[in-house]
């Protein structure tokens, strides 16, 4: 499998998005903050998304770990109980 390298870009509009560097397609994710939140972090909205977005990145990889290994050994996949988002 080949690697993809993204970038973290800051598009015309202000929000933060995640692409791959070899392309110019619609970004993968995009991360945006009302103006009120821009105006309390002082600047520090591209460190902040850069943080979400690595922690976004993480856990994907994370679950796609898993899954292979669930493939590997012939298990079911969990069934998930509904997710609360607090």
């Amino acid at each position: 499998m080949s690697d993809m390298f993204l970038e973290i870009i800051e598009l015309d509009d202000g929000q933060i998005a995640l692409r791959r560097a070899d392309s110019d397609d619609e970004p993968i994710m995009k991360i945006s903050f009302s103006d009120d939140v821009r105006e309390q972090m002082d600047g520090d909205c591209i460190d902040i998304a850069k943080v979400m977005l690595t922690a976004g990145i993480h856990m994907i990889s994370d679950l796609n770990v898993k899954a292979a290994s669930e493939i590997e050994t012939n298990e079911e996949p969990a069934e998930e109980a509904p997710r609360t988002i607090h």
